[in-house]
């Protein structure tokens, strides 16, 4: 009877020590994706700066595997490949149509960057027409 107790307290511990690693994990990967939604607004917030410091505009593609930013600076032209490792992008802007940041802080055109986690949470990053602000939603 005591080897039955016994075995029947380890099995409820081994149960509820899984269980706690498997939120944690679940807090990581969580977390882990709201960084990256953060560090992509800040990406396109740099480059948007620095469209505006040097007077060229930076054209912004989002790929399936990241974002590609490209300039011409002093005839030399530079691309810049920011790969995405826990989301993928849909929305307002695809490989065929371009976000451009252009050097008075303008945008070419308003719309909505969807960041979708693996799990399917989504965040987004809105771009405005006109004044050109970019902002990530609350969580």
């Amino acid at each position: 009877m005591e080897l039955m107790v016994t075995l029947a307290i380890l099995s409820l511990l081994t149960v509820t020590m899984f269980s706690i690693n498997l939120s944690e994990k679940g807090k990581l990967t969580e977390r882990a994706f709201n960084e990256e939604c953060e560090k992509t607004l800040y990406t396109l917030l740099q480059y948007q700066n620095e469209a505006i410091m040097d007077g060229n505009y930076r054209q912004v593609r989002l790929l399936d595997n990241g974002m590609q930013i490209s300039w011409t600076k002093d005839k030399v032209h530079h691309i810049v490949f920011i790969p995405a490792n826990t989301f993928s992008y849909t929305g307002s802007y695809t490989k065929e149509i371009a976000l451009n940041l252009y050097g008075h802080g303008t945008v070419s055109q308003g719309g909505t960057v969807n960041l979708v986690s693996p799990i399917g949470v989504t965040r987004k990053i809105i771009v405005q027409l006109g004044n050109g602000r970019i902002y990530l939603d609350e969580p």
